[in-house]
């Protein structure tokens, strides 16, 4: 099993993207090859509505040719997933991105789960997306940590990051999802330390959870109903 996972932002070094690399392949189970592929002309990095249009038309670009090269399930790797249901139109493997994956999972383990996302200025796209998957009667609310993407990973925002998520959970989250990929590098130790601190609650790791989804739907031989995402009635035709 080939999953391409789309890289969408430009601001990584080589060795950061080395490291996304690394995690995605040991979220995976064994036998998927995982491969992190890149778009033309991406932002450095998503943190607005004008930047994921931006960054659009290498996503489906991309989505595109991972089909073409074999690949059985095409993620997006954007908490906002951006452009994922214009590229269900254009393939006819499965396309996943971490913020759907991650709510519909929450929503299935708990009665109200919380969104951490990167920025303030955010919170209004994070509720959109809420409200389109029809998950707004579950979802406590938004909860911006108040760092930048690119700085957001880094171990010194960990204490940040873990006083937001507290505050979701004393608001009465009983899940906790994660609306930017730059917090999977918290994910795994937020889970561990408050296990005790606050036993039941459910901390939803957006890269494992979205990479499990695609394996099992490959394996399911199940992709996304051709009725609600129509291909294009035309060639669709990307800028050169």
């Amino acid at each position: 099993m080939q999953i391409d996972v789309i890289m969408l932002i430009s601001g990584l070094s080589e060795r950061e993207m080395a490291g996304r690399l690394e995690s995605l392949r040991s979220y995976a189970s064994p036998g998927t090859e995982v491969r992190l592929v890149t778009t033309r002309n991406a932002p450095p990095s998503v943190e607005s509505l004008a930047e994921m249009e931006l960054a659009a038309p290498g996503i489906l670009e991309r989505v595109v040719q991972s089909e073409r090269e074999g690949a059985d399930a095409v993620i997006i790797w954007g908490g906002h997933d951006p452009s994922m249901l214009a590229a269900r139109g254009l393939v006819g493997v499965p396309v996943l991105a971490p913020g759907s994956a991650s709510m519909h999972v929450a929503s299935m383990l708990a009665e109200g789960f919380s969104l951490i996302v990167q920025l303030p200025e955010v919170t209004g796209l994070a509720w959109r997306q809420v409200r389109d998957y029809g998950l707004e009667d579950r979802c406590v609310g938004v909860y911006p940590v108040g760092i930048p993407v690119l700085e957001l990973g880094k171990p010194g925002s960990y204490s940040a990051v873990k006083e937001t998520v507290v505050e979701s959970i004393e608001d009465g989250a009983d899940a906790v999802c994660f609306g930017c990929m730059a917090l999977n590098n918290h994910v795994d130790r937020l889970a561990e330390e408050l296990r005790d601190e606050y036993p039941g609650a459910v901390i939803v790791h957006p890269g494992r959870t979205t990479v499990r989804a695609a394996e099992m739907l490959v394996g399911l031989g199940l992709t996304h109903s051709r009725l609600s995402y129509p291909r294009p009635p035309k060639q669709v035709k990307f800028p050169e």
